[in-house]
């Protein structure tokens, strides 16, 4: 009959073997990074397989369930951690890795040749270093990946569960080795130790596939934000996002009445551009638009695509002038941008309505309507320039 150790890791080794298929089903069903995905399977697949092999300590020859089953146990964190590397595109450290297992290998056949009353703990000190070893590391290595990704609070939480591990491998490796404790165990023999020490790796277990399932929808979720902000083709924010960020913008005037501008860009005759060349056409010179409004921008500018050949831009924190110089400036580096298509050169030209909002009792629709009627007026009055319509009355 099984005992409450071996009970408790046969559980962790059914909890393995279904992950290990969940992550191959999410990796098509979610589109995940499926080389990620197939490490995080594998992983589970080969804490599995040691976990059988420490079932089987007693009946199976020691180099099997002991030596064999504590280099998978490392193995299998091993490719857990190669696998946060690759999705968080970080260097593979493969011979690292590969060092690891071949220092846990050897210095487990050098406990072997100890008394039995020594080789035990020591062997267990061995095997649990390298995992609290492999743990560390992948949370040092993936910490500064995820905090530029998620933040600093969000990559804290993600590597906690590493740091939680490797205080536990830590814990339990020394533990054998303190003067006057009762001889340690290897697991699933039935001792106290043994009992709380497989209760936590099976804790530790669902908290690491947790992180990770809690890493890969947290990029899902910025995926998804940020597809439901950009404008698809040229990764401009989109008019709904770029309406939010000027609402945005006047509710900082009304609190610290600093004014803002906005533009409303054109590109003249572009409908003769898609005529004549045809769609892909006018898709390079939109794109080429928006990497030059994008390049000249300041970091607090807003740059939108507010549909079809219209571009919108937010300037905070300016003034009439200011705004008047801004239009320019980018009317003339788009008329000086040229666009290749299938060998030909494209030339554009641009006419830019721009409106100055200083007053919190203005709406921001109000604003937006004084630049589209200078837009109106700039191309009604021959293209290719800037009309800066009056402050509201």
């Amino acid at each position: 009959m099984l005992g409450n150790v071996a009970l408790t890791m046969l559980t962790l080794l059914l909890l393995l073997g279904g992950v290990a298929v969940g992550w191959l089903v999410a990796a098509r069903a979610l589109d995940l990074s499926r080389r990620s995905a197939r490490h995080w399977s594998l992983s589970c697949a080969v804490g599995a397989a040691a976990l059988a092999l420490m079932l089987m300590r007693g009946s199976a020859p020691d180099w099997l369930a002991l030596l064999a089953a504590n280099t998978l146990a490392a193995g299998a964190l091993l490719l857990m951690r190669r696998g946060v590397l690759h999705f968080l595109r970080q260097p593979l450290r493969d011979k690292e890795a590969l060092a690891v297992l071949a220092a846990t290998i050897v210095a487990q056949l050098g406990c072997s040749l100890l008394p039995p009353a020594l080789a035990g703990p020591l062997r267990v000190f061995v095997a649990c270093t390298a995992m609290a070893w492999v743990l560390m590391r992948c949370a040092t290595q993936s910490y500064p990946a995820l905090k530029r990704e998620f933040g600093d609070r969000q990559a804290f939480l993600l590597v906690a569960p590493q740091v939680a591990g490797v205080a536990l491998f830590t814990l339990r490796g020394f533990i054998g080795l303190l003067p006057g404790t009762p001889p340690l165990q290897a697991l699933p023999a039935d001792t106290p130790l043994n009992v709380a020490s497989s209760l936590l790796i099976l804790v530790l277990a669902l908290l690491l596939h947790g992180h990770l399932a809690v890493m890969v929808l947290l990029r899902l979720v910025r995926k998804l934000r940020h597809l439901s902000q950009r404008d698809a083709l040229t990764g401009l924010y989109n008019r709904a996002e770029w309406n939010r960020q000027l609402e945005a913008q006047h509710r900082w005037l009304g609190r610290f009445g600093e004014p803002f501008g906005v533009l409303m860009i054109d590109i003249d005759h572009f409908k003769k551009i898609n005529d004549t060349l045809g769609h892909a056409a006018g898709d390079a010179v939109l794109l080429t638009a928006a990497q030059v409004l994008m390049a000249s921008a300041r970091d607090v500018d807003v740059v939108g695509r507010l549909g079809g050949e219209e571009f919108g831009v937010l300037l905070p924190r300016t003034e009439q002038m200011a705004v008047r110089r801004a239009a320019e400036r980018l009317r003339q580096l788009l008329c000086d941008a040229e666009t290749t298509w299938r060998g030909k050169q494209i030339k554009l030209t641009v006419s830019i309505g721009a409106a100055l909002c200083t007053d919190a009792d203005e709406s921001p629709q109000h604003v937006l309507e004084r630049a589209d009627h200078a837009l109106y007026q700039a191309k009604n009055t021959g293209r290719n320039r800037t009309v800066v319509a009056r402050l509201a009355s």
